[in-house]
């Protein structure tokens, strides 16, 4: 899935709103914006562009950004998501928008954070998800996912200690998601610490017994403390529920390893 796929439903909602529509054309053209960008992103890029010199403001940077996030020009959607983010701070909106600007500010900082993460740019991605952080208010919306992603970035940048700390502070937001027990068994596996991550894998594969991704990290797990035994049988779960995909390789690959 791309960047604009993760977070556009999400977002339409509130930057459908950011600027001055007056009538039901303007609304419509944020929304034509935003299915340009899936449909041919260098005709949104251009569209978007446009409607900025026009006065589009946040909503039109939004959405040339999630156009540049498509072609994979990520240093230059990060760039603009941070600008548009610099100009809610100084009131350089309209009305809506900096009515709204710690909300809106908080996403256009999150969208930045994984556009600099996907170009590689680690600790620029760590820096404006800690703006976001910041910022955020209580029961705020994105807070699970920001802490999510920031923990991936720190894993990325192989500290996973701090990577650790942030699953936690988003296991202590929503412990009825799977993501948080994933990555942090992750880490923990990368620290050597197997006993820690088959706590969380059980925890979250109590909420998703056949979650993919879990039950082959699970695998690894009973692999790494030697229960080969184990390790087999979750990857047959593999086998047995993703016939004829890529997990069912993969599965059947670390099989044969154990085999040999």
């Amino acid at each position: 899935m791309s960047l604009r796929l993760t977070l556009i439903l999400l977002l339409q909602l509130s930057f459908a709103h950011a600027q001055d529509f007056s009538d039901a054309a303007q609304s419509n053209k944020y929304n034509e914006c935003l299915a340009q960008v899936e449909a041919d992103s260098s005709v949104a890029l251009l569209s978007a562009r446009k409607w900025f010199i026009e006065g589009g403001g946040v909503a039109a940077q939004h959405c040339e950004a999630l156009a540049l996030s498509e072609q994979q020009r990520y240093d230059e959607a990060a760039s603009l998501f941070e600008r548009a983010a610099a100009k809610l701070k100084s009131g350089e909106a309209s009305e809506f928008a900096t009515e709204n600007k710690d909300l809106l500010g908080v996403q256009l900082n999150y969208l930045a954070g994984i556009a600099w993460r996907a170009s590689g740019n680690f600790d620029k991605s760590y820096n404006v998800f800690t703006a976001a952080i910041i910022s955020l208010e209580e029961g705020a919306p994105l807070a699970y996912d920001i802490y999510i992603d920031r923990g991936l970035t720190q894993s990325l940048n192989d500290d996973h200690l701090s990577a650790i700390d942030d699953y936690a502070s988003a296991l202590e937001i929503n412990e009825n998601k799977i993501d948080a027990f994933l990555y942090r068994a992750e880490a923990f596996r990368k620290l050597n610490q197997h006993l820690k991550a088959r706590l969380d894998l059980n925890e979250a594969l109590a909420l998703e017994p056949y979650q993919p991704d879990l039950l082959f990290e699970s695998g690894i797990n009973y692999r790494m403390q030697k229960n080969d035994e184990k390790a087999v049988n979750e990857w047959r779960k593999l086998i047995e529920n993703y016939p004829n995909t890529h997990w069912e390789e993969l599965a059947e690959d670390n099989i044969n390893l154990i085999q040999k």
